[in-house]
């Protein structure tokens, strides 16, 4: 539950964070834009330093570690998967981001501004998605959580290409929220769940597999939308999505 909180917070930034930077952009130029995100770090900065408590290292006993050696890992063939499914996600929704403001206005004609809605929208979603799914994991169990909440992305993506309007596209972020809502939080926590004893290493798994889907994203994006438009950038994530749910269904539930 407290995950699930902790990644509400970042979804509440991204509520407040594509309206606004496009409407910086579109109305006073991307130097103020930057200027103003720069002076939001020094806040950040200045509350951190100032503010967050030092919390002191546990150290674990001896035995307690070579428990924790001995406990699964990359060896794991559901490790591997997982991290593979979530590589997978990740690619989908990042390559939707990087796409999408350029999709809607270059080949829909619809509002730069739009683009930031979206966003918002999503995010705003996926709060009550990510503590609605802390709640009741323990009741469904992680995997069939993740399962719902790829196939919600297959819908999402899938409904990119078949409906354009402002409207469709506002309805199909409770898809998106979905997805990545209960993603975001569950799939860390099915990587320490597979990785006993070793939450710093599954979390750094999970990270990982996020980073990984970002450079996959932007490769694919690049080369799909420069060869053949941006219609094909969803053909593709919605491919891709789908093999995400097959591997996501292999994984096993813990």
């Amino acid at each position: 539950m407290f995950s699930s909180i902790m990644r509400a917070q970042l979804s509440l930034a991204w509520v407040i964070g594509p309206p606004l930077a496009f409407m910086l952009a579109l109305n006073y130029g991307f130097t103020t834009m930057f200027s103003i995100a720069a002076v939001i770090f020094v806040i950040s900065l200045v509350l951190i330093a100032c503010k967050l408590p030092s919390v002191a290292r546990v150290e674990q006993p001896s035995e307690a570690a070579g428990a924790v050696a001995q406990a699964g890992g990359w060896q794991d063939k559901n490790v591997r998967m997982l991290f593979i499914a979530s590589t997978l996600m990740w690619t989908c929704n990042t390559m939707y981001i990087i796409d999408m403001p350029l999709w809607i206005s270059s080949d829909l004609g619809l509002p730069d501004s739009l683009a930031g809605i979206l966003m918002g929208t999503a995010a705003g979603l996926e709060i009550p998605a990510m503590i609605l799914a802390g709640y009741y994991v323990k009741r469904w169990g992680k995997r069939r959580m993740m399962v719902a909440a790829v196939a919600a992305g297959v819908l999402f993506y899938a409904g990119l290409i078949l409906f354009h309007d402002r409207t469709a596209l506002l309805a199909l972020q409770l898809f998106n929220a979905i997805f990545i809502g209960i993603v975001a939080g569950i799939g860390m926590l099915w990587f320490q769940d597979l990785m006993p004893g070793r939450a710093g290493a599954a979390t750094t798994l999970f990270t990982n597999s996020i980073s990984t889907g970002v450079i996959l994203a932007g490769v694919l994006q690049g080369a799909l939308s420069q060869s053949y438009g941006h219609a094909s950038v969803y053909w593709a994530i919605a491919a891709i999505s789908l093999v995400t749910l097959f591997l996501t269904g292999k994984v096993k539930d813990i």
